[in-house]
């Protein structure tokens, strides 16, 4: 594993969908209160563990169980978003010409390694991305409820789903995005979820910070050139793009925890949409170039934009073996990246 020269005192949240700060928070076991089960599901599954192995086992398909060595120096990278007339339809299909023609770049996962390839294009109103990157096996599911026949109460799996991060500052083009070298900074997150969001056809509308000042959510970050940092995460005003599930009573060994529903408010801003064939993801995100909220980064023609990318939420955490996503949690910034929106089209 790379060598970590920063501490984290983790700070242990409950288990609140609807408030926005899932992937920022440590995980921890969600547990309902006690209900009968019929007598027959104690045959049919002997224990919570013996269960979330069998999925454990069935969905482990990520190779990346720990950090990759890193394949190259981190670089300066600009990605040009090039004017089109049309919108694409943002069905994950990459379908439109213009997409064939777009400047395309190619970055690094921090945590994998892997490489992501971007293109952007934009109109008068909106812009747009499309994102390429190879995992072997879709993950679709996520902390799906685990029926426990012996204490008779639905505890979260291992499973956790594929996502992708946008990460960009709010802070100028001259900060740090990094988290394990970090500098204060603030940042806009769109976070697409294979489970969560991509269902409902959006990405999650997110801010994350790097502060001198304490919040209650916050994690504490000892830094040698800043001192003490504080990282934290929040999500934008509205409701997220999935409900959260609860069940009181036994109704199957395994059950969704999170359903689809259509987002609201400055949460819903960005749409995005994933499939998955042959050994990779491909993402179209889209969003307005202002959205008139001041939670969100302002897109102008003839800009340009300081912004990261990751295949792992970006959330300072380490691997977890026992997850069907062993890197789940661990992202951070790898290339500076730029984004030059262009006047007009490049040949």
């Amino acid at each position: 594993m790379r060598a970590q020269a920063w501490s984290v005192i983790p700070l242990v949240l409950a288990l609140a969908a609807g408030a926005g700060c899932d992937a920022g928070s440590i995980e921890a076991p969600a547990q309902a209160p006690k209900a009968a089960a019929p007598s027959e599901t104690a045959k049919t599954v002997a224990s919570v563990g013996e269960a979330e192995a069998a999925v454990a086992e069935k969905d482990r398909t990520d190779k990346f169980v720990d950090y990759v060595a890193p394949k190259r120096e981190p670089r300066d990278m600009t990605l040009v978003s090039v004017p089109v007339g049309d919108a694409p339809a943002l069905d994950g299909k990459a379908s439109e010409a213009f997409w064939d023609k777009a400047p395309v770049i190619t970055t690094l996962d921090y945590s994998s390694q892997r490489p992501i390839t971007l293109r952007s294009v934009h109109t008068k109103a909106e812009i747009f991305f499309l994102v390429q990157f190879p995992e072997d096996t879709p993950h679709e599911t996520h902390k799906t409820w685990m029926w426990d026949p012996k204490e008779e109460v639905y505890r979260e799996g291992l499973d956790r789903e594929d996502v992708f991060v946008f990460k960009w500052s709010m802070s100028g083009n001259t900060v740090d995005l990094r988290l394990r070298e970090p500098m204060p900074h603030v940042a806009d997150i769109w976070f697409w979820k294979a489970h969560r969001t991509n269902p409902s056809g959006y990405a999650d509308d997110k801010g994350q910070g790097m502060s001198v000042k304490a919040s209650p959510t916050a994690r504490k970050i000892q830094t040698a050139r800043y001192g003490t940092l504080y990282f934290d995460r929040w999500g934008d005003a509205g409701k997220p793009a999935w409900d959260h599930k609860m069940f009181f009573e036994y109704q199957g060994a395994r059950l969704d925890q999170f359903a689809p529903r259509q987002p609201s408010g400055s949460r819903g801003d960005v749409r995005a949409k994933g499939t998955w064939a042959r050994g990779q993801w491909t993402l179209e995100f889209g969003r307005k170039l202002q959205t008139g909220q001041d939670d969100d980064v302002v897109f102008r023609p003839g800009a340009v934009h300081l912004f990261a990318v990751a295949c792992y939420a970006m959330a300072l955490d380490t691997p977890h073996a026992e997850w069907s996503r062993p890197l789940y949690r661990t992202g951070d910034a790898f290339d500076r990246l730029f984004l030059s929106l262009a006047t007009r089209t490049a040949r």
